[in-house]
C-alpha cells in the first residue's frame, strides 16, 4: 500500500487516551498531516509508563508522525482558532463524551454548518451520540463488561465463574480502527460528491462485533449458552 495516500488530507486530532490517538495514528501512517490539540496541562498519557528519558512510549506509539499544537478551548480565542482551522482543513477526529467540554464541543462543528460543508468529522465515545446513555463514560472494561464480552468469554472457560481480569484494552484499539476505516469511507464519500459527513462510532457497537455467535443467538431467541460451555453457575458480568 501507499504510505502516502492521504498526503493531501489533514487532520485536526482533539482525542486522548487510547481509541481516538490509535485511529489518527493510523491516518498519519499513511500521509495524512494530523495535527494533535491539546489542552495546556498535556494529554494525560504523556506521563504512563513505560517511560524513556522522561518520556511515555505508550504516548509515543499512539501519536508518532503527528504534528502537536497546545490550546485551552475554554477560552473563546482558542476557538476562534480551530474555527478558522477549520475553514482549512479537511477532516477531523473528535473523541468527546456527550456533555462534556462544551467550548471543544462548540470548536468541532458538524458538516452540517457553516464552517465547511465538505468537513469530515468523527467522534468516537462509549455509547454514540445520541441516546439515553450518551452522556456516560467509558472506558474499554466498562464496555468489555457492558457489550456482554466478558460474559461470552467466560462461556468458553470451563468451570469459571468470574471473568478475567483484562487489561488489554481490546475496545479502545477496535474502536479506533473502526473509526480510521470510517474515515476513509467517508474521504471516499466526499471525492465522489463532494459532500462531508458526520462519523458516529461508538465503542459498544463496536465490541458487539467481536461476539458474532452471541449476538445471533440472542437475535432469535436461543441466548442460552450452549451445554457444556460454562460448568457451575455463570455470574453476569459485572462493570466496575
Amino acid at each position: 500500500m501507499d504510505n502516502d495516500i492521504l498526503h493531501r488530507v489533514r487532520v485536526l486530532d482533539f482525542t486522548t487516551t487510547i481509541a481516538g490517538p490509535h485511529c489518527t495514528r493510523l491516518l498519519a501512517d499513511l500521509g495524512a498531516d494530523v495535527v494533535k490539540i491539546e489542552a495546556p496541562d498535556g494529554e494525560l498519557m504523556r506521563t504512563r509508563p513505560p517511560l524513556r528519558d522522561g518520556v511515555s512510549s505508550y504516548f509515543g506509539q499512539l501519536n508518532a508522525g503527528k504534528r502537536s499544537l497546545v490550546l485551552d478551548l475554554k477560552q473563546p480565542a482558542a476557538v476562534d482558532i480551530v474555527k478558522r482551522a477549520g475553514r482549512r482543513r479537511r477532516s477531523r477526529g473528535g473523541e468527546f463524551p456527550a456533555g462534556r467540554d462544551e467550548a471543544a464541543r462548540a470548536s468541532t462543528t458538524s458538516p452540517s454548518s457553516a464552517v465547511r460543508p465538505d468537513l469530515v468529522f468523527c467522534a468516537m465515545s462509549g455509547y454514540g451520540q445520541t441516546g439515553p446513555s450518551s452522556g456516560l463514560p467509558a472506558y474499554a472494561p466498562v464496555i468489555h463488561a457492558a457489550s456482554g464480552y466478558d460474559l461470552a468469554h467466560l462461556s468458553y472457560q470451563h468451570g469459571r465463574t468470574r471473568p478475567d481480569n483484562n487489561g488489554v484494552f481490546i475496545a479502545d484499539v477496535l474502536t479506533g480502527t473502526y473509526a480510521f476505516g470510517a474515515i476513509a469511507a467517508a474521504l471516499y464519500h466526499r471525492r465522489v460528491t463532494g459532500r462531508g459527513q458526520m462519523v458516529d462510532v461508538s465503542m459498544l457497537e463496536s465490541m458487539l462485533t467481536m461476539t458474532l455467535s452471541e449476538v445471533q443467538r440472542a437475535q432469535f431467541g436461543h441466548a442460552r449458552l450452549p451445554a457444556g460451555r460454562c460448568s457451575g453457575r455463570c455470574r453476569p458480568a459485572t462493570a466496575i
